[in-house]
């Protein structure tokens, strides 16, 4: 645990104040600490996400930010493109420890993630350095203009050499689980997955996939569904053949990101600009 404080600069909100002085802290971490009333204000403790006056004097007590090391692959003056690892949530609903925090302390300036890996896939995410790169980056992933592109580790030989998937999705937010449909129904939502073989040995094919539409799990339920599980996958997948591989986390990288902006749009610079991790440095394509 360790306590802060300074006095406030300017009448704004409280969670405005903290993370503007401190970057490195998200507003999931202010507001776990007004549940927990760990900020005094003038020597007053709030529950509430106030506003302040200027001069106000801010105090805070927050569990130590732990450091981070981040591989960060790109950066400019608007961006940041850096390689989330597993196990860390991109951005925290709890307060704890997350990669956008981890992000913005090694950037030293607030960052914004602009799109999520679920915590147990690792690969490359985006993050924008001020809100006007942020505005463009949503709109563009928004758009679909952005292009992301998967590595995954899938069991069994596919048929097809490359594929265009369309399949309907339903999400269980209660159960943190989606279903897959061929056919259209009531409360799915049409999803696209294309995928590339790059190569197969024995019950293991090596997948490039495409993310057309970005739906909550839908590489790993949308691969299920064919009968080709990702390996390592404990929700979709099988658990006797992951313990076979020896393979705790489902095998799916974000490894490629490709840029595309209109020449009006600031961000015109990198219109075209592909940011792309050597396939070397996944560990679980030296499995095929």
């Amino acid at each position: 645990m360790r306590v802060e404080n300074f006095k406030n600069s300017k009448r704004q909100k409280v969670s405005d104040s903290i993370i503007e002085k401190f970057p490195s802290i998200t507003y999931s971490n202010v507001r776990k600490m007004l549940r927990q009333k760990d900020i005094k204000i003038n020597g007053k403790r709030i529950s509430e996400d106030l506003i302040i006056n200027s001069d106000d004097e801010v105090l805070f007590y927050i569990n130590e930010i732990r450091e981070m090391k981040v591989d960060v692959v790109y950066e400019d003056e608007n961006i940041v493109v850096a390689f989330k690892p597993r196990k860390i949530e991109t951005v925290s609903e709890d307060g704890s420890l997350d990669f956008v925090s981890a992000v913005s302390n090694t950037c030293g300036s607030k960052c914004f993630a602009v799109h999520r890996l679920d915590r147990n896939t690792e690969g490359l995410v985006v993050f924008a350095k001020n809100e006007k790169t942020k505005q463009s980056l949503d709109a563009a992933f928004k758009n679909r203009t952005i292009h992301k592109f998967y590595l995954a580790l899938v069991y069994g030989r596919l048929e097809k050499q490359s594929d265009n998937m369309v399949a309907y999705l339903k999400k269980y937010s209660d159960k943190s689980f989606v279903e897959i449909s061929d056919n259209k129904k009531a409360g799915f939502e049409k999803i696209q997955t294309n995928y590339k073989l790059i190569k197969s040995h024995n019950d293991l094919s090596l997948v490039e996939i495409e993310l057309v539409t970005g739906k909550t799990h839908q590489i790993r339920a949308h691969f299920a569904h064919i009968g080709h599980f990702l390996i390592g996958d404990e929700k979709y997948g099988d658990s006797a053949v992951n313990k076979i591989f020896k393979k705790k986390y489902q095998c799916l990288c974000a490894y490629k990101i490709i840029f595309s902006f209109d020449e009006n749009d600031f961000l015109s610079y990198l219109d075209g600009k592909e940011i792309s991790l050597d396939e070397s440095k996944i560990d679980f394509c030296r499995n095929v």
